[in-house]
């Protein structure tokens, strides 16, 4: 009975010692878990204003105005191609009008110096024409020929543009007149063309002589009353 009790006690005591043991390993696990986590603490705490934070935010802002300023340069550059094409365009279009212009005035008024040139004819020919209708039936025959070849004249200059006009009875105009005297006239009032001593002619609707003409001073009673 007594070595059972010993026996018990003994179990107990051992018991007891391997509790201790335990808890004495737990403790020492705590401890060395408490020392590493201060240690490492201590190795990630990073003090206010760290300097490599600050040097990285002042590279990306430095970064960033850097490719401001070149989109800023690459946008002007990109405007200024623009208007310059935008001139070059306009430049080239005007050219063309320009261009188109003058081929054109070749085509209607190329051949102006050779054609002016038969005109001084056409006078002749007005001339004869008035001297056979003054010499009356003497010159019928003759007249009537130069009828002819002044009316088929006249059509070969307008194939090419020419035609003549009238001043007589018009209102003086220094643009398509010019004035060599003044008469006295009972049909045409004052400053209109009384008389037309050289017909004038066009070129495609361009003036290309003046007609010679003679302005009216109205009425030999309104001039004596003048």
């Amino acid at each position: 009975m007594g070595e059972g009790n010993d026996d018990l006690q003994r179990a107990m005591a051992e018991a007891m010692r391997a509790v201790e043991a335990e808890e004495r390993s737990d403790e020492a696990t705590e401890r060395m878990l408490e020392v590493g986590t201060d240690s490492d603490d201590e190795e990630e705490v990073v003090p206010e204003g760290d300097p490599p934070a600050e040097d990285a935010t002042s590279a990306l802002m430095g970064a960033k105005s850097e490719l401001d300023g070149v989109l800023k340069k690459t946008q002007d550059e990109a405007k200024q191609l623009k208007e310059r094409w935008l001139r070059a365009a306009a430049d080239l279009e005007n050219y063309r009008k320009r261009a188109a212009r003058e081929r054109e005035e070749v085509v209607q008024f190329g051949n102006e110096r050779l054609l002016k040139e038969f005109l001084p004819v056409l006078d002749d020919l007005d001339r004869s024409l008035d001297a056979a209708e003054q010499a009356g039936g003497e010159g019928a025959d003759l007249l009537q020929g130069l009828r002819m070849v002044s009316k088929k004249f006249l059509a070969t200059l307008e194939k090419h543009g020419v035609s003549s006009f009238s001043a007589v009875g018009e209102a003086f105009d220094p643009a398509r007149h010019e004035a060599v005297q003044q008469i006295n006239s009972n049909e045409v009032p004052m400053g209109g063309v009384a008389m037309e001593l050289r017909r004038g002619y066009l070129l495609n609707g361009r003036l290309i002589r003046p007609a010679m003409v003679a302005v009216s001073l109205g009425p030999e009673s309104e001039k004596g009353e003048g």
